[in-house]
């Protein structure tokens, strides 16, 4: 027993690093080569648009695939168990729909123009982001996490080549076309899923109950995640979401941790019984020691990484950097607790967490943006995470 209980770890231990380097890898590349260098080719206001697009993607296309695929990860053994298949295939093909159209006018919204070609290459990398996000559950499912680590070399080579055709061409969105393009392609068709029945089963109405419900927690999750760009582009234009968005940039490369380690946490506590609750206090311990390590390494090499990769903007980000990386140090520490409320509380919660966290978030960094500029929204965003966190651990401990 203790022999196996030793290799379960040792397997653990060997899926968070793998996945930590397939999630690391494509984010350093466009962090520390992609990013610096489209900045210089598009300038302040147009590299502000695209962080502002992405993060249009993410808060759409990302958060739906991402909750049809943790719902899939969760309730895929009662499907065996009870012999079923279906169902998912379903929801996939309509929300492909929603997304399309809701990327449609939002990014046509963003632009203050109708550009057909800017518009259809939105919708396309926002449906290659969505399916990625969903089909790599065929792999978690089965704790493959190399298959992972593979793909996502495969979107580090395309994030590159669509970069060449970015310089080349001007239109930034071959970046993402290329890089979700071959990675989603890949996805599909090792994944195995996309063989599934498109049918109702008995399930059906559960399942679409509970993914209606993470949906609808992460997307105002993602919120105040992504709100800083979505809100400061309309206000302030895009010269600000660029400086935001650098000052934050450090602090997103230390906590790139949290994604793999929060994949796998899930991975295996969809597994788990009631009785290993308590190991929330390791992982939080872990996340404590992580985040203050990685808040003063921020600050140490700040100034002169951000001085090399962006020097345009060097003096500005320095005056928010020691406040936006503790939204981000925030936002680590939340990201590791997520998987055990989604195991352990009841699926209500995610929307209650989220909703509170929004609110304050937004009262707090609009109200003080307003008096303090913005600084005074950097400020808010930590009030708002800051928040719930204190609210999810409250009902974490609450909860049998």
């Amino acid at each position: 027993m203790k022999i196996e209980s030793k290799s379960v770890r040792i397997t653990f231990l060997f899926d968070v690093m793998l996945n930590l380097f397939a999630s690391a890898l494509p984010i350093a590349v466009l962090q520390l080569f992609v990013y610096p260098q489209t900045a210089k080719i598009l300038g302040g206001d147009k590299y502000g648009l695209m962080l502002t697009i992405y993060s249009v993607w993410i808060l759409v296309a990302n958060a739906i695939g991402n909750s049809l695929n943790n719902v899939k990860l969760l309730r895929n053994d009662e499907y065996i168990k009870n012999g079923l298949s279906g169902d998912f295939p379903i929801l996939l093909k309509r929300f492909s729909c929603y997304i399309s159209v809701i990327c449609f006018f939002v990014i046509w919204f963003y632009f203050g123009n109708f550009s057909i070609l800017h518009i259809l290459f939105g919708v396309v990398v926002a449906l290659f982001i969505y399916l990625k996000a969903y089909f790599e559950v065929g792999f978690r499912i089965n704790l493959n996490y190399k298959m992972i680590a593979i793909i996502n070399v495969f979107l580090t080579i395309g994030f590159i080549i669509g970069f060449g055709l970015t310089s080349i061409t001007g239109y930034w969105e071959f970046i993402f076309l290329c890089g979700y393009g071959i990675s989603c392609i890949l996805c599909i068709l090792k994944s195995g899923l996309i063989f599934e029945k498109s049918q109702k089963t008995k399930l059906y109405k559960r399942t679409k109950f509970e993914f209606y419900s993470l949906l609808a927690a992460s997307v105002i999750g993602f919120l105040t995640t992504y709100a800083d760009k979505l809100v400061l582009y309309p206000l302030i234009g895009g010269t600000a979401v660029s400086i935001y968005y650098t000052a934050t940039i450090l602090g997103k490369i230390i906590s790139m941790i949290t994604g793999p380690l929060n994949n796998v946490i899930l991975s295996y506590i969809s597994k788990w019984k009631a009785d290993k609750k308590s190991i929330l206090i390791y992982v939080l311990l872990f996340g404590v020691i992580l985040i203050v390590i990685g808040y003063f390494i921020t600050i140490i090499v700040g100034g002169s990484i951000i001085g090399y990769l962006f020097p345009q903007w060097k003096e500005d980000v320095l005056i928010y950097l020691p406040v936006t990386t503790i939204t981000v140090m925030l936002q680590l520490l939340i990201s590791l607790i997520y998987p055990f409320t989604l195991k352990y509380c009841a699926m209500k919660w995610q929307i209650i967490f989220s909703i509170i966290g929004s609110i304050v978030y937004f009262g707090c960094a609009l109200l003080l943006w307003n008096f303090y500029g913005l600084m005074g929204f950097c400020i808010g965003t930590v009030m708002g995470e800051s928040c719930k966190l204190f609210v999810m651990l409250l009902v974490y401990k609450k909860s049998k």
